[in-house]
């Protein structure tokens, strides 16, 4: 386990409070539209990857990914979460990936249209189908490969 991925399961333990904090920062949006819109995200390529530009995190999965020899289609939201770095559009895709999934924290990878969690978080996340050696066949299986 490398520290990004211990410090990823820290998002684990906040993640009722970003459940809570990213509908705020949110703010009204128009929800069917998000929604459609990410729909329309996920089954553009084999691989989605929803991102924040400065993340560590989502540095590493978009490498892991490359690593592969995957075709990715990466959406980056904003420079990161924080108030100020994460315009609107991003704030409130970030907020619909949390209704429709349970997840709010970046990276949020999509193989094949199924949400797949993050790079260390998630059911069942990127490392983890990695280490038990089930990544590249799902990349073959949507076509990313």
């Amino acid at each position: 386990e490398d520290l990004l991925e211990a410090a990823g399961k820290l998002v684990t333990v906040l993640k009722p409070l970003y459940g809570f904090e990213a509908p705020l920062q949110a703010g009204a949006y128009d929800r069917a539209a998000v929604r459609a819109r990410i729909e329309r995200d996920v089954r553009s390529g084999p691989v989605v990857v929803y991102s924040y530009t400065l993340s560590p995190f989502c540095a590493e999965a978009k490498a892991l990914l490359a690593a592969q020899g995957a075709r990715v289609t990466v959406i980056e939201l904003g420079d990161e979460w924080v108030p100020g770095l994460l315009p609107a559009d991003g704030a409130a895709v970030r907020a619909e990936l949390g209704a429709m999934t349970g997840q709010t924290s970046m990276p949020h990878v999509f193989i094949g249209g199924a949400s797949i969690g993050g790079l260390a978080s998630g059911t069942p996340g990127l490392k983890a189908l990695l280490r038990d050696g089930s990544l590249r066949d799902k990349l073959k299986a949507a076509g990313a490969l």
